[in-house]
Protein backbone atom coordinates (compact mmCIF):
# COMPACT_ATOMS: atom_id res chain seq x y z
CA UNK A 1 0.00 0.00 0.00
CA UNK A 2 1.32 3.42 -0.95
CA UNK A 3 1.63 6.00 1.83
CA UNK A 4 -0.34 9.16 1.11
CA UNK A 5 1.86 12.24 1.13
CA UNK A 6 -0.49 13.98 3.57
CA UNK A 7 0.63 11.46 6.23
CA UNK A 8 4.33 12.22 5.80
CA UNK A 9 6.14 14.89 7.81
CA UNK A 10 9.70 15.92 6.96
CA UNK A 11 11.90 16.96 9.88
CA UNK A 12 15.46 18.01 9.19
CA UNK A 13 15.51 16.12 5.90
CA UNK A 14 14.07 12.86 7.23
CA UNK A 15 10.53 11.60 6.57
CA UNK A 16 8.22 10.33 9.32
CA UNK A 17 4.70 8.94 9.10
CA UNK A 18 1.98 10.31 11.37
CA UNK A 19 -0.12 8.22 13.73
CA UNK A 20 -3.22 9.37 11.85
CA UNK A 21 -1.73 7.96 8.66
CA UNK A 22 -0.87 4.64 10.28
CA UNK A 23 -4.36 4.30 11.71
CA UNK A 24 -6.05 5.22 8.43
CA UNK A 25 -3.92 2.72 6.52
CA UNK A 26 -4.62 0.01 9.10
CA UNK A 27 -8.36 0.51 8.70
CA UNK A 28 -7.93 0.20 4.93
CA UNK A 29 -5.94 -3.00 5.61
CA UNK A 30 -8.69 -4.67 7.66
CA UNK A 31 -7.90 -3.52 11.22
CA UNK A 32 -10.64 -4.65 13.59
CA UNK A 33 -9.06 -4.00 16.99
CA UNK A 34 -6.28 -1.88 18.49
CA UNK A 35 -5.62 -2.04 22.23
CA UNK A 36 -2.94 -0.67 24.49
CA UNK A 37 -2.20 -1.81 28.04
CA UNK A 38 0.42 -0.80 30.59
CA UNK A 39 3.34 -3.18 31.07
CA UNK A 40 5.28 -1.07 33.56
CA UNK A 41 4.45 2.18 35.36
CA UNK A 42 6.52 4.14 37.84
CA UNK A 43 4.46 7.23 38.59
CA UNK A 44 7.11 8.78 40.86
CA UNK A 45 9.81 8.63 38.17
CA UNK A 46 7.39 9.21 35.29
CA UNK A 47 8.38 6.01 33.47
CA UNK A 48 5.72 4.23 31.43
CA UNK A 49 5.84 1.24 29.09
CA UNK A 50 2.79 0.06 27.15
CA UNK A 51 2.14 -2.93 24.89
CA UNK A 52 -0.21 -2.54 21.96
CA UNK A 53 -1.96 -5.25 19.98
CA UNK A 54 -3.46 -4.79 16.51
CA UNK A 55 -5.80 -7.43 15.12
CA UNK A 56 -7.29 -7.47 11.67
CA UNK A 57 -8.55 -9.58 8.81
CA UNK A 58 -6.78 -10.00 5.49
CA UNK A 59 -8.57 -12.26 3.09
CA UNK A 60 -9.57 -15.29 5.12
CA UNK A 61 -6.81 -14.86 7.73
CA UNK A 62 -6.86 -13.15 11.10
CA UNK A 63 -3.60 -11.29 11.66
CA UNK A 64 -2.12 -9.98 14.89
CA UNK A 65 0.84 -7.71 15.58
CA UNK A 66 2.22 -6.49 18.93
CA UNK A 67 4.91 -4.11 20.09
CA UNK A 68 5.84 -1.88 23.02
CA UNK A 69 6.40 1.83 23.45
CA UNK A 70 7.85 3.84 26.29
CA UNK A 71 7.87 7.39 27.53
CA UNK A 72 9.93 8.89 30.32
CA UNK A 73 11.05 12.38 31.27
CA UNK A 74 14.26 12.25 29.22
CA UNK A 75 12.61 11.13 25.95
CA UNK A 76 9.69 13.56 25.77
CA UNK A 77 9.62 17.34 25.56
CA UNK A 78 8.22 19.65 28.21
CA UNK A 79 4.93 20.08 26.30
CA UNK A 80 4.40 16.30 26.38
CA UNK A 81 5.43 15.69 30.02
CA UNK A 82 1.92 16.33 31.43
CA UNK A 83 0.69 13.64 29.01
CA UNK A 84 3.62 11.24 29.34
CA UNK A 85 1.52 8.17 30.14
CA UNK A 86 -0.64 8.64 27.05
CA UNK A 87 2.48 9.20 24.94
CA UNK A 88 3.78 5.77 25.95
CA UNK A 89 0.47 4.27 24.84
CA UNK A 90 0.51 6.20 21.56
CA UNK A 91 4.09 5.13 20.84
CA UNK A 92 3.20 1.49 21.45
CA UNK A 93 0.23 1.74 19.11
CA UNK A 94 2.28 3.55 16.45
CA UNK A 95 5.00 0.88 16.52
CA UNK A 96 2.38 -1.86 16.31
CA UNK A 97 0.59 -0.17 13.42
CA UNK A 98 3.89 0.19 11.56
CA UNK A 99 4.32 -3.59 11.81
CA UNK A 100 0.68 -4.18 10.89
CA UNK A 101 1.01 -2.00 7.78
CA UNK A 102 4.51 -3.20 6.86
CA UNK A 103 6.05 0.25 7.18
CA UNK A 104 9.71 0.61 8.11
CA UNK A 105 9.57 4.38 8.40
CA UNK A 106 9.56 5.65 12.00
CA UNK A 107 6.44 7.46 13.15
CA UNK A 108 6.47 11.09 14.17
CA UNK A 109 5.02 10.22 17.57
CA UNK A 110 7.91 7.88 18.32
CA UNK A 111 10.41 10.73 18.15
CA UNK A 112 8.33 13.65 19.47
CA UNK A 113 10.27 15.48 22.11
Amino acid sequence: MKIKQEYIVNLKGKNFITFAGLLSMAHENGLTSLTSTPVFEDHEKGIYIFRAVAIGVRGDQIIKFEDEGDAMPYNVGKMIKPHIRRMASTRAMARTLRLYNGIGMCSLEEIVR
